[in-house]
């Protein structure tokens, strides 16, 4: 039986980096990509610009794969973790309506302010999933109950009516929610080479 491999995807506040790794736990090939500068149109603002973290997620994993010597089709897993506390605001078709908040911007942690655009809002990794798999998924892990109403006893959205309306996000622009270690589906986007019959499963991380 031939060797088989997983992706490690990290998004960081300065870079991403991303890992071909072996069933035998064996690093095979490494990459990374740094993002750029933040930037602060306003006193307590601090984003992401552009779609840096997709970009540079993108231009990881071609480095990353130009360095991989084994077979595309041998890759039977990705497992993504991303920066925690950030807010990200999403189109219909999910790509971004504002730039990625950093944790250090303060409105990240301010009541959620709806606006004509924002179809979703959520986490870093929740984007990325939707980018990866197409999937508006995301793990409970980077979720938080001082950003979004999470039932830490479920870890799921909050079923207090009083809870979730202090937060004023819909709750259909909230991604459905997963504990680290589930499935988001089997298949990728092209950014991950891999074909996209099932039983490659890209696979729901704990946080940084």
């Amino acid at each position: 039986m031939s060797e088989k491999y997983f992706i490690g995807i990290d998004s960081g506040s300065q870079s991403t980096k991303v890992s071909i790794i072996s069933d035998k736990g064996k690093v095979v090939c490494s990459a990374s990509q740094p993002l750029k500068p933040m930037i602060s149109r306003k006193n307590g603002w601090v984003e992401h610009p552009d779609d840096d973290l997709w970009d540079s997620l993108q231009a990881a994993l071609r480095e990353l794969f130009s360095l991989f010597d084994g077979k595309i089709n041998d890759i039977i897993g990705v497992g993504l973790c991303s920066i925690r506390c950030c807010r990200v605001f999403m189109k219909a078709d999910g790509s971004l309506a504002a730039p990625v908040m950093s944790w250090m911007d303060v409105r990240a942690y301010e009541t959620f302010e709806d606006e004509p655009g924002i179809a979703y809002t959520g986490s870093t990794s929740g984007y990325l999933t939707f980018r990866l798999t197409g999937e508006l998924k995301d793990t409970i892990s980077n979720s938080y109950q001082y950003q979004f109403p999470v039932d830490m006893n479920t870890w799921q959205w909050s079923e207090d009516a009083g809870v979730f309306d202090s937060f004023a996000i819909p709750r259909e622009k909230l991604f459905e929610m997963h504990l680290p270690g589930g499935n988001y589906r089997p298949g990728y986007s092209r950014s991950i080479k891999v074909d996209r019959p099932a039983g490659r499963p890209a696979r729901c991380s704990h946080s940084q």
